[in-house]
């Protein structure tokens, strides 16, 4: 990995609320090859929005199980769903349900999981968009403490599920307490782990998680450039470090985990070793490029939809034969 700039590690020790905006460090690529397998498409074809929808701040992408991708919107209206093909089915969700629209997640029986960075809470919606759950403490952050009866979380990012069902909730996007917290299907708090710092465990802002099929827990430390892995107690297993950002992270059922690497600009597939097999995009403003590759997810044909929330779309990279 590459050394920070003393500007830079300045910035992260004493700005934690600065972490979101581009970095002052120069953007880093990955040193890899090309995925030839991937073509952009032109992001004006890659979703259909009605004439009336305005372009927003677009946080999270999922697929549905009936393979209908969801969008998660920093607009009023927070969801958007499209066929396969981009064409505009819905939008639906309860206007203003979200403060500031992180992250997105769908379990196999299409509950939607979303969390609020601005509110400190994580949901869980059915496939209307009617909370059935929430975890936390409605526009109050700060320290989840059972003994003392405070049920805070501190601007989550991300959540999954692990084969029981049990939630795992990765928190602090300004760089506040970042940690990754757990609770039961119904909600129940189990345990917390990680702190702020750069050490084994430590995180600056765990951006993004994602469970594999041996309920190992893959953390996206984003400014730390790399991926800890956990298993369910917290115990880390392993540490991938990267050469850029880890934003946003999807495991595939091709065996591969595909990363985006945020402001740095690109698409990559990861084996199950951390070796970077790949990439594609760069930063920018033209077609195959991010302002901030903040979120992703693949369909079921292998094709890549990645939320920009800078440049106000949805990135398609089209699986070639």
């Amino acid at each position: 990995m590459r050394t920070l700039t003393l500007a830079c590690l300045i910035l992260l020790l004493t700005s934690p609320h600065a972490l979101a905006q581009r970095p002052i460090r120069p953007l880093l690529p990955l040193h890899t090859w090309t995925l030839p397998d991937y073509v952009a498409v032109p992001f004006t074809e890659a979703l259909h929005l009605p004439d009336d929808l305005e372009a927003a701040s677009y946080a999270g992408v999922a697929m549905t199980p009936q393979n209908t991708l969801i969008v998660l919107s920093r607009d009023p209206q927070p969801f958007l769903e499209f066929s396969a093909d981009g064409q505009f089915l819905r939008g639906f969700g309860a206007e203003n349900l979200l403060a500031r629209a992180h992250g997105l997640h769908i379990d196999d029986d299409g509950h939607l999981w979303v969390t609020d960075v601005n509110d400190h809470v994580v949901m869980k919606l059915d496939a209307d968009g009617q909370v059935l759950l929430t975890i936390g403490t409605k526009g109050q952050g700060g320290e989840w403490d059972e003994a003392a009866g405070q049920h805070l979380l501190s601007e989550p990012n991300d959540v999954a599920l692990d084969s029981a069902g049990n939630i795992y909730v990765a928190q602090g996007h300004g760089g506040q307490l970042p940690r990754v917290l757990k609770f039961s299907p119904a909600g129940e708090f189990i345990a917390q782990w990680g702190s702020r710092g750069y050490g084994p465990g430590q995180f600056v802002a765990a951006h993004a998680i994602e469970i594999d099929a041996n309920d190992v827990l893959h953390v996206a430390d984003r400014e730390n450039m790399r991926i800890q892995r956990f298993d369910t107690q917290g115990n880390l297993l392993r540490e991938w470090r990267f050469d850029a950002m880890v934003c946003a992270l999807y495991l595939h059922d091709d065996g591969y985990l595909y990363i985006t690497t945020g402001f740095d600009g690109e698409l990559a597939r990861v084996d199950m070793d951390g070796n970077v097999l790949g990439s594609i995009g760069s930063p920018g403003t033209g077609n195959g490029q991010f302002g901030e590759a903040h979120a992703l997810t693949l369909d079921a044909a292998g094709n890549a939809w990645i939320a920009d929330v800078i440049n106000r779309r949805v990135q398609k990279f089209a699986k070639q034969p």
